[in-house]
């Protein structure tokens, strides 16, 4: 089957509410998150409680064909999707009626400020389309970014490097210090302490992560940070970037896995280090017959030479103190 054929034919299985990612009052396909600060996130009931709330946004009232043209977009809202995420999504929406409708708030002469449905939008657009189904729901101001802000910014499945500029924003927008919006998540400080480590990269390793924000995690961009700090910030951004064009090589499968350049790789580059290189692999086993019976079988690998006797005739010990007087004798020629 196709790429696209096989996108289309998981349609019927993606929620198209793209803010809620978790899948709100429905089963959702469980995700584990991959770091620490994204378990903690996962069980924030602030975080379940947005996406109830725009859940409920979204459903009842009178929803209308909105021009595309008339809708506001606020920076900062939207949850970014894997390449994966958004094929499958433009596929869905390809495809299928809109269920979940988009959420505008009241309009104002500029047009609706777009609340909910930043992907839908997004990709209402690329297929072509001017209009898009939408409600309108007078949120009261001071809850719009707070919702938004739990609801998209603080998904498990968002990168590090997303939830660091939810973090910042809502930090600068509210006036508050980290112990403040750590009460006021229920994340431990040291959680926001991390992820706010993004802050010591350079200007430009930032920007590239802003066009590849799933590369790099808050545990290396803490390291990153350390090497930027000592001095290396070129070496910072050359590693950023060799992590952004490793990541593009590897999802069009020009790249083998033990080729690709990690988090650990980049680490050790940004420090100075010779790059982690990979295990060497071991040679084809050399078998030593006598006659047609097999002896023993001789495994090479790095440094390490090992022998496995097959015939239960042979005496371990007794080659062990043949081989050792090999050595010796080897060394004995190498050093005349």
């Amino acid at each position: 089957m196709s790429t696209s054929k096989d996108q289309v034919a998981k349609a019927a299985l993606i929620d198209l509410g793209d803010d809620l990612p978790m899948g709100v009052g429905t089963p959702a396909v469980e995700r584990p998150a991959r770091t620490a600060p994204g378990q903690l996130m996962a069980l924030q009931g602030k975080y379940l409680d947005a996406l109830a709330k725009i859940a409920e946004l979204e459903k009842g009232g009178n929803a209308m064909e909105l021009d595309i043209s008339r809708i506001i977009r606020v920076a900062g809202r939207q949850r970014p999707l894997s390449p994966t995420e958004r094929a499958e999504l433009k596929a869905n929406l390809d495809a299928n009626p809109l269920i979940h409708p988009v959420v505008v708030l009241p309009e104002t002469p500029e047009g609706f400020e777009l609340f909910s449905g930043y992907n839908r939008v997004d990709l209402y657009e690329e297929l072509g389309r001017t209009k898009i189904l939408a409600v309108v729901r007078d949120v009261p101001r001071d809850s719009v970014e707070v919702l938004a802000f739990y609801a998209n910014l603080l998904a498990p499945s968002l990168p590090d490097f997303k939830k660091y500029q939810g973090l910042k924003a809502r930090l600068a927008e509210a006036g508050l210090e980290q112990k403040d919006l750590a009460a006021e998540s229920g994340l431990s400080t040291s959680t926001i302490s991390r992820l706010m480590q993004f802050d010591g990269l350079p200007a430009e390793a930032l920007t590239v992560l802003e066009q590849n924000p799933f590369v790099l995690g808050s545990s290396a961009a803490e390291k990153l940070a350390r090497a930027a700090k000592a001095g290396r910030s070129e070496l910072v951004v050359e590693a950023v970037k060799k992590l952004a064009e490793s990541s593009s090589n590897s999802s069009s499968s020009e790249q083998s896995k033990a080729e690709r350049f990690t988090e650990e790789k980049a680490v050790a580059f940004a420090s100075g280090r010779t790059s982690p290189t990979a295990r060497p692999a071991a040679r084809e086993p050399v078998i030593v017959k006598n006659g047609k019976k097999r002896f023993a079988q001789l495994t090479v690998r790095g440094d390490q030479v090992t022998v496995k006797f097959s015939d239960p005739s042979a005496s371990p010990a007794e080659w062990a103190a043949k081989f050792e007087e090999f050595l010796k004798a080897e060394i004995v020629k190498q050093s005349a």
